[in-house]
This record gives C-alpha cells, sequence and structure tokens, in this order.
C-alpha cells in the first residue's frame, strides 16, 4: 500500500488509465517449467517510464505429473528518465503458496551524480524454483549495491555486493563484477569480463535447492545496445567456466535478447528471452535454465 501511494503521489500529474498484461515462460532439462500471467491496472499513466498501479497475478509450477498454481498481487511503480534510466522501478506484492505468504518484488533505484558515475540500490525477492521449495514454501530475498564508473573514454568498471537471505534460515553474500569496453560505440558493441561469486553460510538444506559453500564463475560476453523503432535493444552472448567448492568446474553459456520501449502513444512493450547453461538451484553439470516473456502496457 505504502509502495503504491509514494508511486501515485510521484506521477500525479498524469490521469489517464492504462491496462497491463503479462507473460512469463521458463523452463529447464529437469522438466521443471512455470507459467506466470499478470493483468492489473495502472492509474495514473504519465508514460512507459512513468506510472503507478497494480496487478493481480497465478503462476503454474509443474515437474512430470506433479504441479501448484501460486497466485498473488503485486503494486507496480516507475518513475525513470527514458534516456539513462536514472530513477525507480519496482514492484512488490505478496504470494501464496503451500498454504503460507510470502513476498515477491523486484526494486531498484538509479542515480548518476556525473554523467560517468551511477549508483544503484536493488531488492529482489521470489520463490526458490525447484519443486521441494515450492512444496515447503522457501523464498529468498536479495539485496545489494552497485557503482558504476566510465574511464579511459571506453571502459567501465561495475561492482556490485549483494545479500541473499532464504526462509529456510539460509543466507549467502554475493560479490559480482564487469569490465566492459566498448569496442563500437557507434554500433553499440561491447565486449565484456563478468565475474560472480557467493558463499552459502547453511551445510544442510534438505535437498532443497543446490547450495554449495562456495561458487564462483566468469564469462567472456559479446553485447549490444541500439535503439531501433522507438525500442531500447539489448543483447548478450558469452561462454565462460564455474567452480564449485573449488573443485568442480563446468563451462557456462549466456545468450540474451531484451526490448523495451513505447513503440507508439498508446502502446509499450517489454520482450525478453534468455538462455542460461549454468547451475542455479539444481546441482547438474548440464543445467540450463530458459525463459521468455512479454509485457504490453495500453493507455486509454
Amino acid at each position: 500500500v505504502a509502495l503504491l501511494a509514494i508511486g501515485v503521489a510521484a506521477v500525479a500529474h498524469a490521469q489517464s488509465p492504462a491496462a497491463l498484461g503479462d507473460l512469463e515462460f521458463t523452463g529447464d532439462p529437469d522438466g521443471f517449467r512455470s507459467a506466470r500471467i499478470r493483468a492489473g491496472a495502472l492509474y495514473p499513466y504519465g508514460s512507459y517510464f512513468e506510472h503507478a498501479g497494480v496487478a493481480a497475478q497465478t503462476t503454474h509450477y509443474a515437474q512430470g505429473g506433479w504441479s501448484r498454481d501460486v497466485v498473488g498481487i503485486v503494486g507496480i511503480w516507475r518513475d525513470q528518465k527514458a534516456a539513462t534510466l536514472e530513477g525507480v522501478r519496482a514492484e512488490a506484492g505478496l504470494v501464496d503458496v503451500a498454504g503460507r505468504t510470502r513476498v515477491v518484488g523486484d526494486a531498484t533505484w538509479g542515480w548518476r551524480p556525473r554523467p560517468e558515475t551511477g549508483l544503484e540500490l536493488i531488492a529482489a525477492g521470489d520463490l526458490v524454483a525447484t519443486r521441494t521449495a515450492i512444496e515447503r514454501a522457501i523464498a529468498y530475498g536479495f539485496f545489494a549495491a552497485s557503482v558504476e564508473q566510465t574511464f579511459a573514454e571506453r571502459f567501465t568498471a561495475i561492482g556490485l555486493v549483494g545479500y541473499q537471505p532464504f526462509s529456510d534460515g539460509n543466507d549467502r553474500l554475493h560479490w559480482r563484477g564487469r569490465l566492459i569496453w566498448q569496442a563500437l560505440p557507434d554500433e553499440g558493441v561491447n565486449v565484456q569480463l563478468r565475474w560472480r561469486q557467493y558463499e552459502s553460510r547453511k551445510d544442510d538444506v534438505d535437498g532443497a535447492y543446490f547450495n554449495p559453500d562456495r561458487y564462483r564463475q566468469w564469462q567472456a560476453v559479446v553485447g549490444f545496445r541500439r535503439r531501433f523503432a522507438g525500442l531500447v535493444w539489448l543483447g548478450a552472448l558469452g561462454a565462460g567456466r564455474e567452480t564449485i567448492n573449488g573443485a568442480d568446474t563446468h563451462p557456462v553459456r549466456t545468450a540474451e535478447l531484451r526490448a523495451e520501449g513505447a513503440v507508439s502513444q498508446r502502446l509499450g512493450i517489454t520482450w525478453h528471452a534468455s538462455y542460461n547453461r549454468s547451475t542455479g538451484y539444481v546441482d547438474s553439470p548440464d543445467y540450463a535454465y530458459r525463459d521468455v516473456g512479454v509485457t504490453l502496457i495500453y493507455s486509454f
């Protein structure tokens, strides 16, 4: 409620309503899959980057002959500059899973005190996506801060520190870093070196999800960012290695594509698809996670 009140106040100068529709599908090689449907209303609606509202959603999780439906409601608030995405983008709400109520959401606040410097605060929460974790209503939060600094004209460094608590008493400390070189700035092409690691504080989660003591990953990535047909397009292709508890190493692969923006004065769209071959919440050297989704906003 507080989130919605703040969002409405932030964009009170706009008075047009809008409708929101969202579909997202995920899957992995173990046959675990999900399908989320969300519908809601935005009011007041200023633009695709400036609005507030509320939405209801249902997510269907399935694996083999097993399935569960998780319903919820979320508040939505967005107040960002279209050129730099500086500002706030947030959604937060509650879902009912296995007879328990869990908090879900994803919020970022970005600030650029100088053109070459960026700061970002992140808060997120969701359910752990395995069959056992869904049946036990295990959820997690994620709280992080990142700093971005551009130097030597074409080079940008990003560092992130995060904390991830789980509802089963586990928690993790995260460190992430990126070094980005704008190889072809006029074409929006860049080369990245990505590194991430985390450490888990709880040894035994009773098989609910993959939980190593120490996890490390690095990737070399080619990415792009372009504005085309009213949308901002972002993509990446990457490859690297992951190390689990300092011993087991596996290859990792990444493919990402995202488009976002307003295609007309009334219609805004976000479309994304990704493939990630890396160990997430399932312990398997060949594990891969796929997702695709689309969000539409139509203003009246």
